[in-house]
């Protein structure tokens, strides 16, 4: 099926949406084109001055909902900015920046299991490593799209197999998590977490072999929805430690020093903290990106490098 959907100016940047860190199953096919897949859902997007043109396979409020299109971004952004006035410089510069709601808590999950200590142009293929154990959803300009495997099919992957793909020691850990999650009742139990506080969800899930609390903050945030959750990784911590924590820049990442970091975000923002948490991360790691031309940051955007 076809639909357009019509954008006010600064209403949804889909570049950066689906470029940021917070999904890794999309692709810029041509310029201004973008494939990407949903849990059992693909897209096929056609950005336009107006708006996109979309053929897809399930109707447009599957699209919307992903995109968090039917919330009102310039209410969110104003209680950011009334609470925190140093971020509008922050907010002013990636208009269209949306917190998406991806609908596969397994697909995300296993996303973020290949991010720790990496970047952003090895954990896409290394995402699209593990779709290619999940069923055909459809084929699109030559390409079968498939959903991500269940977590099921991903703890039974032979670490051989992923350390052929260049997991490294990925290629022994995501199964292994992905195995504790089966025994706890795989996809239910990881939907049923969105429905938990998330000081509890948080606790469930940094108690998974290899999650760390930036990890399970990430899946959080990104999987179970969790707006209050804040990952600090070393974008973040740059970030906040130069606008809110003065005395710690240069410092490592302390235990103690995360937990600060996430609660000044709950108590300033509130349910946005996640949200606000967002522009200061993708404006790091662009500027990380602009600042340097060599090594395992520069333009290769890496989005954790303190490990989980």
């Amino acid at each position: 099926m076809t639909y357009t959907i019509s954008l006010e100016p600064g209403e949804l940047d889909l570049r950066q949406c689906v470029s940021c860190g917070q999904v890794f199953l999309w692709r810029e096919t041509a310029p201004y084109l973008w494939l990407g897949v949903d849990g059992e859902a693909w897209f096929r997007v056609q950005v336009t001055p107006d708006g996109l043109n979309v053929e897809s396979n399930v109707p447009s409020e599957r699209f919307r909902r992903l995109f968090n299109l039917d919330v009102d971004q310039a209410e969110q952004e104003a209680a950011i900015r009334a609470a925190a006035p140093e971020l509008e410089p922050y907010i002013a510069r990636f208009p269209g920046l949306r917190l998406m709601r991806p609908s596969c808590p397994v697909e995300t999950l296993c996303c973020f299991l290949c991010t720790p200590n990496n970047h952003l142009r090895r954990i896409m293929p290394m995402a699209r490593a593990l779709q290619a154990y999940g069923d055909p959803i459809g084929e699109v300009e030559g390409v079968v799209l498939r959903r991500f495997p269940e977590i099921e099919a991903v703890a039974s992957i032979p670490e051989h197999e992923l350390r052929a793909k260049g997991f490294g020691y990925r290629a022994r850990s995501i199964p292994l998590t992905a195995a504790r999650v089966a025994e706890r009742g795989g996809r239910q139990w990881l939907t049923s977490l969105r429905a938990k506080p998330y000081a509890e969800a948080f606790e469930a899930l940094i108690a998974l072999p290899g999650v760390g609390p930036k990890l399970a903050d990430c899946i959080a945030l990104f999987a179970l929805h969790k707006t209050e959750a804040v990952p600090v990784d070393t974008h973040l911590w740059q970030a906040a430690t130069r606008l809110y924590f003065p005395e710690w820049r240069g410092a490592a990442i302390t235990e103690s020093r995360y937990r600060a970091v996430g609660d000044l975000f709950r108590a300033k923002f509130g349910p946005l903290a996640g949200i606000a948490h967002h522009y200061l991360f993708y404006d790091n790691m662009r500027n990380a990106g602009r600042s340097q031309t060599s090594g395992t940051m520069g333009r290769k955007e890496r989005i954790d490098s303190s490990g989980s």
